[in-house]
């Protein structure tokens, strides 16, 4: 459950949906394939206060979420995130291309 800001510097706490910002991660491709495929337990929802997700934002960075500074001239824009049909989608096209490979 969602409680705080994920950045660790900031102790900021989470009220109210329409503050700040809620990502919803899923694990690289290599991530998957070192785990075997789809693990819904490695998907997190992480939440970002409004003056963070305005600095920063995250990724999933290998086997982690990383906090991200924001380029200074970027105007705060929604992460990629994906849901879980999409990571499925995007699943079975790689189970494909590396039949297909074989």
């Amino acid at each position: 459950m969602v409680s705080k800001c994920a950045n660790p510097e900031c102790s900021e706490k989470f009220l109210h949906l329409h503050e700040g910002k809620i990502f919803y991660l899923c694990p690289t491709p290599e991530v998957e394939e070192a785990t075997g495929g789809f693990t819904p337990v490695r998907y997190g929802r992480f939440w970002l206060c409004d003056r963070c997700c305005k600095l920063m934002t995250l990724v999933w960075g290998g086997t982690e979420v990383k906090l991200i500074a924001l380029p200074k001239e970027t105007v705060a824009s929604p992460p990629a995130v994906c849901d879980e049909t999409e990571q499925k989608k995007a699943a079975e096209k790689r189970r494909r291309a590396a039949v297909a490979l074989e």
